[in-house]
């Protein structure tokens, strides 16, 4: 393995899931991924665990190039 692929290869490589919609539905609509059901019956849970996790991985990230947090 050359020195360049073990400098940047990314061992926590974390899958996500599929991204929900840029603009969510309401908790009563139906459901984005045309199920027919409720968003809040079907989609609703993941996504706001996927939003979760994205925060947590920028606010990481954002950590990890601040001279405060070093």
């Amino acid at each position: 393995m050359g020195l360049f692929s073990r400098l940047f290869k990314n061992e926590d490589k974390e899958d996500l899931g599929s991204p929900p919609p840029d603009k969510l539905p309401l908790r009563n609509d139906l459901c984005w991924c045309d199920s027919g059901l409720k968003y809040k019956k079907c989609h609703l849970e993941q996504d706001q665990l996927y939003l979760e996790k994205q925060r947590q991985k920028a606010l990481v990230a954002r950590k990890s190039c601040s001279p405060v947090f070093g």
